[in-house]
Parts: C-alpha cells; structure tokens; sequence
C-alpha cells in the first residue's frame, strides 16, 4: 500500500500526554492529521519546513517523500533522492557494517529509534546528524514503511568537544587555585549562553519560516553562539599545554598583523593606532600565531578603554640589561588607565571590570609570554592611561630576567 503524508507523517511522532522532550529531540512535533479535503495544505506545509528534515521511506528503506528541510541539511533535491535507498546518507564503513538496515529493524521492531553519526552530503562533506526514525502501520498492524526526522547537530557536536578539550585542558592546569577559578568561571560564563541558546531554539524551532517576527529570537541565537565560541576559544587558549617550538623571527610580521586583525575594532572606536619599531631590531625566538595572540589582544584591550579621536602606541626597542640583549615591547593608550587597587589581579583569570569581558585577556597573554621565556608587566604611564609591557629575549639569549613589576 503507498504511502500518504496526509495521515501517516505525524501521528507516530506525537509525544504522548505529558511526557517532556529530552536533550537533543525535537520539541517541536508536527501538527495533528489534517481534516479531509486538506491533503494539498498538508503536503505544503511539511514540504515548506527548512530547519527541520522530514522524509518518508517504504518499508525496504527507498526514500518515498523528501521536504525542503532534508534538502538543505544533505544538498539532495527531491528529484534526486525519491525511488533511492536510504543507506545513500551514511557513511562507505557504517553502510558495510549493516548499519542502515540494522536502524530500519529496530524502528520496525521497536516503533521507533533514535540515532546520532556522520551522515554524507551531496557534496561529499560530512555532518553530525541526529535522526528519529518511526514505524509507520496500518489498522491491521502492517507495515506500511517509516516516518524520519533528521537535524544537522554538528555545531553542537562542536561546542561539546570544545568543552571536553576545555575540562582536559583544565586538568592540566599546573595551578590548583587558578584551576578552580577556571572551574568557577567556565560553570557561570557558560551557564547563561547556553540557557540562551536553548531557549531560542526552542522558540524558533516552534514556528516555521522567516518573518520579522522571528528576527529577535535569531539575533539573541547568533548572539549567544558568538558568546560561547568566544569563550570557548580563550579558554582552550588559556589551558593550551606548554611545549611551544620556538624559532627566530621578525617581530615586525607579528606587529602588522596583529594591528591588521584590530584595524575593524579600532575603526569602530575611532581611534588612531600607531607603530614604532626601533631599527634593526634583532630577532626573538618565537611561535609567530601564540605572538600575535598577544599583541591582538593587548591592541584590543586599548582599544576597548580609549576615548574617540585618541592615539594608541605600540612600540619596540632594543634593552640591554645587566649585558644581555632583551627587546621591549609597550602598547600604550590614553585611557582611564588601571584602577591601582585592581593591578595585583589582571592576571587571574576571569577577573575583568569591563562589562561583557570574559577575563582571560591578559591571563593568556602572561602564559604565552611565559612560554617565550619573557615577561609582561602592567600600570600606568606619568600622563594617565595604561602601558603593558612585554620582555622578550632576543636571539641567542638566555630566558629573560624578571623586570621589577613584571610577572
């Protein structure tokens, strides 16, 4: 017997009274049957769902209906798919493996299962999928085939493994009190975007479509994701092991891209950044990325303080102390400058007065330093705003020494 949406697709995937969605399902279920007469209405709207796949498959797994949904999450048109079997989607080793059909047995068996893997685009890429798959049967209990639900999770699948990179990194941490900061920070800073990025889902997942109505549930989705990215990385940043290679550079690349990754921030802020390198300024053995991570982040956090229509200074010099070699690196602004009772703490991290700042900004900068065998040393410059200043030990020197208000 053929399949038909009308009064197949939604019925088996109707929660039961009172029982409440869990991690990862769809909260959303689909509508109740459609009255007679609506079978085109019906069709129109499980084929107009875009965020959600919704396909149907005859009893020996060949794709017999494929919405707009399941298009964009594979890159398949209808056309492309429908007469096909299912096992198309995995992966060569899972479909040597039986796993297709395997799935297709227990939904017959069971009613229903759920499964999360890697499926395959059109395209030949892959993506995190999590699927529910649900037996479809008549009044006198044949099988008439199967109903599937399909969402493209990898972003999640994502963050989750970032935030199990996050805990390893954590458990490396040299420093017990500053693991417990870390600890405490990751639990509050992740709590909420997490919560929001829930929520919206939620929300967003209970309506169709793209009107201007659904705009402010987007912007807070975007918004929140950034925010956990953002944190994600510093964090991972932050708890990176040591055991960086160290080779002689120019620190000159390392200034002019780290003012190119800063020049859209500090064309928002307008404010003017200026470059000072003392010539032939000898070499410091370095791993040029970790070095640009500290002057970005040293460049944005002036930029961050500094009035409109201000000058933040980046400059190097040559500093021969006690007969060997350093090279100096300041960045300068004209901002309020430290508070004096907050200086004994920029380096812990999570500690930030700026409201939205995460705190690691300057704690990643002391580690990679550290990393160099240089030094950072914060406060404020005898007209007012703040001055970092960075040691580094040139070419063929030893570690650098410790400069007085350094740590």
């Amino acid at each position: 017997m053929p399949l038909h949406p009308s009064d197949t697709l939604a019925r088996p995937l109707r929660s039961t009274p009172g029982e409440k969605p869990t991690e990862g399902s769809f909260p959303c279920p689909l509508p109740p049957p459609s009255p007679p007469g609506s079978d085109a209405s019906f069709r129109l709207l499980v084929e107009s769902v875009e965020d959600v796949g919704l396909y149907m498959l005859e009893p020996d797994g060949r794709v017999a209906s494929w919405n707009v949904g399941a298009e964009r999450m594979t890159g398949y048109r209808a056309a492309e798919v429908l007469g096909r079997h299912c096992s198309l989607f995995f992966l060569e080793e899972d479909v040597a493996a039986g796993l297709p059909q395997r799935l297709l047995d227990e939904a017959e068996q069971l009613g229903k299962v759920r499964d999360e893997g890697w499926r395959l685009r059109r395209d030949g890429t892959r993506f995190y999928a999590l699927i529910l798959i649900t037996a479809i049967r008549d009044a006198e209990g044949r099988l008439r085939g199967f109903t599937g639900l399909g969402r493209d999770i990898t972003a999640r699948r994502e963050t989750e493994l970032q935030l199990r990179e996050a805990r390893d990194a954590l458990r490396r941490h040299e420093s017990l009190s500053d693991m417990g900061s870390l600890v405490a920070g990751v639990a509050h800073e992740v709590r909420n975007p997490l919560f929001g990025i829930s929520a919206t889902l939620d929300a967003f997942e209970a309506r169709f479509g793209h009107s201007p109505e659904h705009a402010p549930f987007l912007s807070t989705l975007r918004r929140e994701v950034s925010r956990l990215h953002h944190l994600m990385h510093e964090l991972l940043t932050y708890g990176r092991p040591p055991g960086t290679e160290l080779h002689p550079c120019s620190l000159s690349s390392v200034f002019a891209e780290s003012m190119d990754v800063t020049a859209a921030l500090a064309r928002e802020r307008e404010v003017h950044v200026e470059l000072s390198v003392e010539p032939a300024l000898p070499r410091v053995p370095m791993d040029p990325g970790r070095l640009v991570q500290v002057f970005q982040n040293l460049l944005a956090n002036a930029l961050q303080h500094s009035p409109s229509g201000s000058t933040v200074r980046l400059t190097a010099r040559r500093l021969v102390d006690e007969g060997h070699t350093r090279v100096e690196c300041m960045v300068m602004d004209q901002g309020p400058g430290f508070v004096p009772e907050h200086l004994p703490r920029v380096f812990e991290p999570f500690y930030s007065q700026r409201p939205g700042g995460v705190g690691l900004g300057l704690p990643i900068v002391q580690r990679i330093v550290q990393e160099h065998h240089g030094s950072v040393s914060v406060g404020n410059g005898a007209e007012g705003g703040a001055e970092v200043r960075v040691y580094l030990p040139a070419e063929g020197e030893p570690s650098a020494a410790t400069h007085p208000g350094s740590r």
